[in-house]
């Protein structure tokens, strides 16, 4: 029987790690098992061909241990081709399989990764929960290498698969991997058409989005289960496919090549954010920001779009990296350098927003109301794709906007406001955790949110993009129609 005193997370660290290490063992040595036993083989035997000898090895390792054919050449593959540094990180625990099998394959044929390099990444990759592994490695290799998007898109679009498999009880699975863009349609489509069948019909939330699956894919719907003429549900048309892209003005009017966000996912090339954005209907989101006196905007630029260059041309690449995605991380190196060893210096220091109001004495339109703007809550899931709480994956549109700093609904200009600033997305269950002050959550600068849990172990959310702080306004427009003459003139803030 175990003491409960004795349990700490540091020793759960410790067991998760040991046993992270005995698994690697079983996969790095069934690997070198494999390949020692095709080389005996075949210096006894000079008629037999290498392959088979691998085949037959390989299937009597997955007899003896009761795993798949394909899970044994998996471990053999990746053993094979891990970068020394990445295999000794496997071995040591200090990665999942699932994490080494992200950085193994995210790693493969790209060029020019110095040990430095590999490092950054393993370090990286350390931090996140599996499900975020990717995103954090292909973040590293976009800094590293300004066509990565283009590369890892050329990547997804080649490996388009849909798999079936079969599972107990008369169920079976479907699987579609692909382009980020295109699964984001889907899945908003799927989603849409959930809220258009009958809601008579009581039944969980994913039996739901199953049935709209299903209509969404062979065009035929339940039927209505409360055969009232007026359900909406009995002549809802389907949804078209829809995903939110967000990319800046010059990428847009064709003068840059930065990568666009598609909202929930990351990064997409600029010629495929442009694509995507096309034929969308379009929506401007223009924030201003603060001056030194916390009056006035400032930092406005001016993009001209001119007719010098010839018809048709648009740069396609350009760098992920800028001003801001340095200073965040730069910002986060220094938050867990003193997490880890000036954790009193970390809880005194105090975020530009403290008081929830955005730096300013006068509130902006909106933010003495509860509920944010359709602006406002776009620009706030834009900053962040997913719940801030570390290692929830749950997209930032299916979250609640919690308030960073209360919303004091008794005296509204008191309280913390309804500003981009002062909201954080969070899923249901993470924001039942600060509500009830278990977990705490607060606004550092460039928009980085610290979360401290009830042991006092710190943990830091970086924004996805630069959606500035301080942010004066927030102001949804329609597109005006195009302007005659030789050059068109887009206004923006900073």
């Amino acid at each position: 029987m175990i003491e409960l005193d004795t349990v700490t997370v540091e020793s759960l660290i410790a067991d998760k790690t040991a046993a992270q290490a005995q698994h690697a063992a079983t996969v790095l040595n069934a690997a070198e098992y494999i390949e020692t036993v095709t080389l005996r083989e075949l210096s006894g035997d000079h008629t037999l061909v290498p392959e088979d000898v691998e085949a037959s090895a390989a299937a009597e390792v997955a007899a003896a241990l009761s795993v798949s054919g394909s899970a044994v050449s998996e471990w053999r593959t990746l053993s094979a081709s891990a970068r020394p540094a990445v295999r000794e990180a496997f071995a040591a625990g200090r990665l999942p399989y699932s994490a080494f099998r992200t950085v193994v394959r995210s790693l493969a044929g790209v060029p020019g990764l110095t040990e430095a390099n590999v490092q950054e990444i393993l370090a990286v990759a350390e931090r996140c929960t599996t499900g975020a592994v990717a995103a954090a490695v292909d973040r590293v290799l976009a800094r590293l290498d300004s066509a990565w998007h283009r590369t890892a898109r050329n990547r997804a679009t080649a490996e388009r698969t849909l798999t079936v498999r079969r599972l107990a009880r008369g169920q079976a699975e479907l699987r579609l991997r692909g382009p980020q863009e295109q699964i984001a349609a889907a899945r908003r489509a799927v989603a849409d058409t959930a809220r258009t069948l009958c809601h008579a019909l009581d039944v969980p939330n994913g039996a739901r989005l199953f049935d709209a699956a299903v209509a969404t894919l062979t065009g035929e719907r339940p039927a209505c289960a409360c055969e009232m003429p007026e359900c909406s549900s009995r002549h809802a048309e389907r949804p078209g496919m829809l995903a939110c892209i967000v990319l800046d003005a010059a990428t847009a009017a064709g003068l840059a090549g930065e990568p666009g966000h598609l909202v929930g996912w990351g990064p997409v090339p600029a010629d495929v954010a442009r694509a995507l954005a096309a034929d969308a209907t379009w929506q401007a989101l223009i924030t201003s920001t603060l001056g030194e006196h916390g009056d006035t905007p400032d930092d406005i630029r001016e993009v001209r779009r001119t007719r010098r260059h010839p018809p048709g041309w648009s740069p396609g690449d350009g760098e992920i990296r800028s001003r801001f995605t340095d200073a965040v991380d730069e910002y986060l190196d220094e938050l867990r350098m003193l997490a880890d060893k000036f954790p009193d210096d970390l809880a005194r220091r105090r975020g530009p927003n403290p008081d929830g109001h955005g730096g300013r004495h006068i509130p902006p339109a909106g933010a003495l109301t509860y509920r944010p703007t359709d602006a406002v809550a776009m620009a706030v899931t834009t900053r962040y794709s997913s719940c801030v709480h570390p290692g929830c994956g749950v997209p930032s549109a299916d979250c609640d906007l919690d308030h960073i700093v209360p919303f004091d609904h008794s005296d509204p200009l008191r309280g913390g406001w309804t500003i981009i600033d002062n909201l954080e997305p969070l899923c249901r269950h993470h924001h039942g955790l600060k509500t009830r002050g278990q977990w705490t959550y607060r606004a550092l600068e460039h928009g980085i949110i610290h979360i401290r849990d009830p042991r006092g172990r710190d943990y830091f959310t970086a924004p996805e993009l630069p959606v500035r702080a301080h942010s004066d306004s927030v102001e949804e427009i329609s597109p005006a129609p195009p302007r005659d003459g030789p050059e068109d003139t887009l206004r923006w803030s900073a």
